[in-house]
């Protein structure tokens, strides 16, 4: 059994390993990303990345939880709220993301490998950004707030799409510097078709500090 002294070097082991993985795939992608480049930035020898994780199969998806745990705290949060408006909680939402993926290289790196081709193009990657915005979008729609025609599902489907396509120009183009104001200009031509026009003029579109 490990001491707890044990137990937390071994997790600040793994800490350290996950940041070091998402500052690689960050800068590098996934199929550019080498595991001996991932240990030398961590500071731990092969034998210590092996312990912790089998593969950089393994790594990349302790990076892609990252992402996970952000969505799943999302719908927690909206779970336990009765906002003025769930729009605007949308809108939120996706700012606070977008400042997160600024601020965090593990989750810069967590939305290049789901964006990216490679093993996590897949369907699991995107389900924590589909289901926490769809169940928003089903919450507005029950307060009276979204247009007759929204669907939420297909709505939901059409917010991440949209916001992965800003991601993934804002990465082409070295942009990421302006992630906010692209995350804004997708609102304001997104908003008028879900939003009803008495729910829009109440909408603050712009991120929050601007």
């Amino acid at each position: 059994m490990q001491s707890g002294d044990q137990a937390d070097r071994r997790e600040q082991t793994v800490q350290r390993i996950i940041e070091a993985a998402g500052i690689v795939i960050d800068r590098e992608g996934y199929a550019g990303a080498t595991t001996p480049e991932i240990q030398s930035l961590a500071g731990v020898s092969r034998g210590g990345f092996y312990h912790h994780f089998e593969s950089k199969k393994a790594v990349g998806d302790a990076v892609l939880e990252r992402q996970r745990d952000f969505f799943t705290r999302v719908a927690q949060d909206s779970a336990g709220t009765v906002p003025d408006l769930w729009s605007q909680v949308l809108v939120d939402v996706s700012y606070r993301y977008t400042a997160a993926i600024l601020d965090d290289p593990v989750l810069r790196a967590a939305v290049r490998l789901s964006i990216e081709p490679g093993p996590y193009l897949t369907r699991d990657s995107y389900r924590p950004p589909l289901d926490a915005v769809a169940m928003i979008l089903t919450f507005a729609r029950e307060a009276g707030e979204l247009q007759d025609h929204t669907d939420p599902q297909e709505a939901a489907r059409t917010l991440v799409g949209c916001y992965s396509g800003v991601q993934l120009l804002a990465l082409a183009l070295a942009e990421r510097d302006q992630l906010h104001a692209q995350v804004a200009a997708m609102w304001r031509l997104m908003m008028p078709g879900l939003a009803r026009p008495e729910t829009l003029a109440r909408l603050r579109l712009d991120p929050p500090d601007s």
